[in-house]
């Protein structure tokens, strides 16, 4: 089986053992890696050094990969394997459906990983600038994702704040898939998630509803996971 010539892997991984190992044996087997210990730093890396393939583990500090991946997809940058102990079924067709090309359960060994980046390697075509739609339907309103604003069809406009902004795009690129409270206060970019009792998503959601909603209190779109966090239905 052939390696391809040096193709570019961004690691991204917190764990230094392991994503030193994992560095180490990429290195030796011909591929170009290159790491990062949180999102902020692979986003840097994602721009400078234009990776063929993300290696990506799901649980980081502070954002989380699930919200990278979802970055990287949308903006067709790279294709994305990503890495965790969590084995459910969820998690992984969740995974899938925001768009990763494939999915490690931790723990693994390095030949496993080395023949699953080849796979994704070789499925991996011509890679194009992203055709994003720039409007997207949502119940009876048009969002407008350059604007950041909602309009209807008889011309009425709802201003949307960059939380809600960040949080309605996130949830629309992917419907029908549940994402967590921290990776949607990561999306809206106002700061850090604040633990287990720190509300701000749920007052985003909240004002989201109240705007986007026939009747916010019998949400048709915006809809409540529990115990997960929300989901979006078109």
């Amino acid at each position: 089986m052939e390696t391809p010539s040096d193709a570019r892997v961004l690691i991204v991984e917190d764990d230094d053992a392991l994503g030193v190992q994992i560095q180490d044996y990429l290195a030796s087997h011909g591929y170009a890696p290159s790491r990062a210990t949180s999102v902020p730093d692979a986003r840097v890396l994602l721009a400078s050094d234009h990776p063929d393939i993300c290696l990506v583990d799901i649980v980081m500090p502070g954002t989380s990969g699930k919200v990278f991946c979802r970055e990287v997809v949308e903006a067709n940058a790279a294709s994305v394997v990503m890495m965790s102990s969590l084995s459910d079924e969820d998690t992984v067709v969740s995974l899938l459906e925001i768009g990763a090309d494939d999915y490690l359960i931790k723990p693994f060994g390095m030949r496993e990983l080395l023949a699953r980046l080849r796979a994704v390697l070789r499925r991996q075509g011509p890679r194009a600038a992203p055709s994003e739609t720039p409007v997207r339907q949502v119940g009876q309103w048009q969002f407008d994702l350059a604007r950041a604003r909602l309009a209807s069809g008889d011309g009425f406009i709802r201003k949307l704040t960059p939380g809600e902004a960040g949080i309605l795009r996130f949830l629309t690129s992917s419907p029908g898939t549940a994402f967590s409270r921290e990776d949607l206060m990561a999306v809206s970019r106002t700061r850090q998630h604040g633990g287990s009792a720190d509300r701000s998503v749920d007052n985003l959601v909240r004002r989201l509803r109240k705007k986007i909603e026939a009747d916010p209190n019998d949400p048709r779109h915006i809809m409540t996971v529990w115990g997960k966090g929300y989901r979006y239905e078109p």
